[in-house]
C-alpha cells in the first residue's frame, strides 16, 4: 500500500506502521479455549459451520497516575531518615560539649526518655522507645495501607506462615499431626478444671480478669474451634494450672487420667496454640498471658537454668508490647492500663524468683520502666469500657496476696547487690560496724512496715483463705530477710556450732527447708499447697544430704534430720527412685548419712535409734550395696569464704565423696558450684536459703 493510500491514523503514527499486525484468536476458539489457526474464517468454526466472529483487542490500560499522598510520604520518610542519620554527635568543635552537657540537655534526655509510643502492627500493639524511628514505622504504614487499598491484592494468605523459631523456644515434641481438639479437656471438665483456676490458682496470680474470659469458658464445653487463637492458648495455660494444682489422686479421680498425663497433654496443648499463634512475632497481650501462666507451671518440674531463659523471652516480648511502660502515659484506657500493670508485676516476680533460684544478681529487666502497682479492685470493678482511672478500695480485695508479693518484687528490684548484703553477716567482724550492713537492715525493716501498713489497709483475715496466706506470708518473708541479715554467731540458737563460712551455709540450707515447711503447713488446708511446693529448692536439700554425711551430731544436725522427713512428706516424688538417677543420688546420700548417724547414736547412748518412715521407705526400695557404701573422701573446711575473689572449678575429692555427683555428663546441676575450690577456700553458692520461696 502505498503512502497516499495509508489512512489517517497510519499516517500519523509512522513509527506504529512498521510492526506486525497482531492476529487474535477469533471469539469461538476464545470461548472454546481451544488452539486457532487465525484464519478467518477458522478451521474450527469452519468445521462447526458457524459463522467466525475475529475478537477486538482489549482497550489500552489506562497509565495510572502516580499516588500524589504516595510520593508525600515517601518524601517525608527520606528527610526523616536523612535526619536520623545525621543526628549523631558532632565532631571535633562539638567533643568539649558533649564532655560537660548543660543541665538543660540534661533534662531534655531524661524527658525524651521517658516517653515512648504504640505503633498497630499485624492487629496488635508494638511499643518503640524512639521518637524518630516511631514516626517512620507511621510513615511506613501508612503508605503499605495505601499500597494494598491500591493494589486490592486478594492473593494475600489468610493466615500467616508458620514460625518456626516458635519451636526453638518451646520445643515441638508434640507430634506435628496433633491437633489442638485431640489435647482439649472433655466437655465435663472444662468448668471443673475452671473453679479449681479460680480458687487455687487466680487469687495468688490475679493475670485475668474472670468477667471477660467466661463466656469464652462456656464456649469451650462445646471445644476449641470457634475459639480465638489467643483464648485457646489461655485457656489451654489455665487448664495446665489446675492440673498442677491438683494432687495426684484428684486429678486421676476428677479426669481419668494421671497427673503426668494431665500435665503433659495440656502442656503440649499450650505450646502447641503458642506455637500456631507465632508468638514471637505476635504483639498480643492475651498470648504473653498464657505464656506468663505456662512459665509460673514450669516452676518445680523443669530446669530453672531453661526456664530463666524462657522468662528473659517473656520480657522482651512485654517490653515489645510496652508493658514496662504504664498505660496511662501512653493514653490507654483505665481497664487495659490496669490489665497491664498486673501482667507487668507478675513477670518482675517470676524474673526475680527464677534469677535468685540461678544464682545470678542482675534482672533483664529494661532499665527504664514506670510501670506502677495494680491497684486494689475485685475484678467486679473493673470493666473494660471505662473511661475514668479506677480508684483503690478502701476495704479488703481479691488483690491482697498479689500486692504483698508485689512489694516484694520491688523490694528485690530496688535493693541491688542483695547477695551481698547477705553474705556480709558472715564477716568475722561485728556485723553492727558494717554501715552497709545496717543500711539493709534497715531497708528490711522498711519493707516490714509497708507490708504492715498494706495489711493493716486492705487485708481482713476472716475474709478468705488467701488473706490468711498473706498475713502469714508477710511474717515468713521479714523472718527470713532478718535471719539472713544476722550474723550466725549473733544467733544464740545456733550455739558455738557456728566455726566458718561452711557452716553458715549449711545453717542457710536448714533456714530455707524450715520456710518450705512453714509454707507447706500453712497452705495446705487453703488450697494453695501447690503453690509452696513449685518453690522446693532441690539442690539445697541435695546439698543438705550431703552434709549430713559427715555432720553427725549437734543441733543443727537435729534440725537438718527433721527437715528430711518433712521433705519426704510433702514430695514423695523423691521415691521414684528407678526412674529418675537424681533421687536415686540423693536417696544413696540420704541412707549413708542415717547409717552413720544411726551408729554414732548408738555408741553414743548404747540403743539403737528408732528408724524415721522415709528412712524405712527408701531401704525398702534401695539396693543393700547402695546403703551400705560409704564416702571415699570428707569434706574439707577452709578460711572465710569472703576472702577468695574468683571461682577456679570443684574439688576433685569432694566429687569423689559425692560418687561422681559433679558429673557434668550426667547432670547439668550447679549446686555445688561454690564448695571447697581446689583444696583452698570455701563459697557457699549465694542463693542458698534465699530464694523466695513461697512468694
Amino acid at each position: 500500500m502505498s503512502s497516499s493510500q495509508a489512512s489517517p491514523t497510519q499516517s500519523s503514527t509512522p513509527s506504529i506502521s512498521n510492526k506486525p499486525v497482531r492476529i487474535l484468536a477469533c471469539v469461538l476458539c476464545q470461548h472454546r479455549k481451544i488452539k486457532c489457526d487465525r484464519q478467518f474464517p477458522c478451521s474450527n468454526c469452519t468445521k462447526a459451520n458457524i459463522k467466525c466472529t475475529p475478537s477486538t483487542p482489549a482497550p489500552a490500560r489506562k497509565r495510572r497516575r502516580p499516588n500524589q499522598d504516595l510520593q508525600e510520604r515517601l518524601a517525608r520518610c527520606e528527610e526523616l531518615l536523612k535526619e536520623y542519620t545525621e543526628a549523631g554527635p558532632k565532631k571535633e568543635d562539638s567533643v568539649e560539649k558533649e564532655e560537660s552537657p548543660t543541665a538543660q540537655t540534661r533534662q531534655l534526655y531524661k524527658e525524651l526518655s521517658h516517653h515512648g509510643r504504640l505503633v498497630k502492627e499485624d492487629g496488635g500493639t508494638r511499643f518503640m522507645d524512639s521518637i524518630i524511628l516511631g514516626t517512620i514505622y507511621d510513615e511506613l504504614r501508612a503508605m503499605r495501607e495505601i499500597v494494598n487499598a491500591d493494589e486490592n491484592d486478594e492473593n494475600t494468605p489468610d493466615t500467616a506462615t508458620p514460625d518456626d523459631n516458635s519451636e526453638l523456644i518451646l520445643g515441638a515434641d508434640t507430634p506435628s499431626s496433633t491437633s489442638p481438639v485431640d489435647l482439649w479437656p472433655d466437655a465435663g471438665h472444662v468448668f471443673r478444671l475452671w473453679q479449681i483456676y479460680l480458687d487455687r490458682v487466680n487469687p495468688l496470680t490475679k493475670i485475668i480478669h474472670v468477667p471477660t474470659l467466661q463466656p469464652y469458658v462456656a464456649e469451650a464445653t462445646s471445644g476449641c474451634s470457634n475459639l480465638p487463637k489467643n483464648i485457646e492458648a489461655l485457656l489451654f495455660s489455665i487448664w495446665l494450672m489446675a492440673a498442677v494444682a491438683m494432687s495426684p489422686d484428684e486429678c486421676q479421680a476428677l479426669l481419668g487420667y494421671s497427673r503426668d498425663s494431665a500435665l503433659q497433654r495440656f502442656s503440649g496443648g499450650v505450646r502447641l496454640a503458642l506455637i500456631r499463634l507465632n508468638f514471637l512475632k505476635s504483639h498480643d497481650m492475651t498470648a504473653l498471658q498464657a505464656l506468663v501462666i505456662y512459665l509460673i507451671s514450669l516452676q518445680g518440674r523443669y530446669n530453672r537454668h531453661a526456664a530463666w531463659i524462657l522468662n528473659g523471652v517473656v520480657i522482651r516480648i512485654a517490653q515489645k508490647i510496652g508493658l514496662h511502660r504504664d498505660g496511662e502515659t501512653l493514653g490507654l484506657g483505665p481497664f487495659e492500663c490496669e490489665m497491664r500493670r498486673r501482667l507487668w508485676w507478675q513477670i518482675i516476680m517470676l524474673d526475680a524468683k527464677y534469677a535468685m533460684m540461678t544464682g545470678l544478681n542482675h534482672s533483664l529487666l529494661p532499665r527504664i520502666w514506670d510501670t506502677k502497682e495494680p491497684k486494689n479492685l475485685n475484678d467486679v470493678d473493673m470493666f473494660p469500657s471505662a473511661t475514668e482511672p479506677f480508684q483503690d478500695r478502701d476495704g479488703p480485695t481479691e488483690m491482697i496476696f498479689v500486692m504483698i508479693t508485689n512489694k516484694v518484687a520491688r523490694f528485690l528490684v530496688e535493693t541491688p547487690g542483695l547477695e551481698i548484703m547477705l553474705m556480709l553477716a558472715e564477716w568475722s567482724g561485728a556485723p553492727a560496724a558494717n554501715p552497709q550492713l545496717n543500711e539493709f537492715r534497715t531497708v528490711i525493716a522498711h519493707l516490714g512496715q509497708d507490708m504492715l501498713d498494706m495489711l493493716n489497709k486492705y487485708c481482713d483475715p476472716t475474709a478468705g483463705p488467701v488473706h490468711e496466706m498473706a498475713v502469714e506470708v508477710k511474717a515468713q518473708i521479714i523472718k527470713k530477710l532478718s535471719a539472713l541479715a544476722t550474723s550466725a554467731k549473733d544467733q544464740p540458737e545456733w550455739g558455738s556450732e557456728i566455726l566458718d563460712s561452711n557452716d553458715n551455709a549449711f545453717k542457710l540450707a536448714i533456714c530455707a527447708m524450715e520456710h518450705e515447711q512453714e509454707n507447706c503447713y500453712a497452705s495446705k488446708d487453703k488450697g494453695f499447697l501447690w503453690h509452696a511446693l513449685l518453690h522446693f529448692q532441690l539442690d539445697v536439700f541435695i546439698y543438705l544430704a550431703g552434709q549430713l554425711c559427715h555432720r553427725l551430731d549437734g543441733a543443727l544436725v537435729d534440725r537438718a534430720w527433721k527437715q528430711v522427713e518433712v521433705v519426704y512428706y510433702f514430695h514423695p516424688e523423691l521415691y521414684d527412685t528407678s526412674n529418675n538417677k537424681t533421687y536415686f543420688m540423693l536417696a544413696r546420700f540420704i541412707l549413708r548419712a542415717w547409717s552413720k548417724r544411726e551408729d554414732m547414736i548408738s555408741r553414743k547412748t548404747g540403743h539403737v535409734p528408732s528408724t524415721p518412715p522415709c528412712i524405712e521407705r527408701l531401704q525398702s526400695i534401695m539396693p543393700c550395696e547402695d546403703v551400705k557404701s560409704e564416702p571415699t573422701a570428707p569434706v574439707r573446711t577452709g578460711p572465710n569464704f569472703m576472702s577468695r575473689p574468683q571461682l577456679d572449678g570443684p574439688d576433685p575429692n569432694f566429687d569423689q565423696f559425692l560418687g561422681g555427683f559433679l558429673d557434668v555428663s550426667s547432670s547439668d546441676w550447679d549446686m555445688f558450684a561454690g564448695m571447697p575450690i581446689n583444696g583452698q577456700n570455701d563459697m557457699p553458692p549465694p542463693y542458698y536459703g534465699m530464694n523466695p520461696s513461697g512468694w
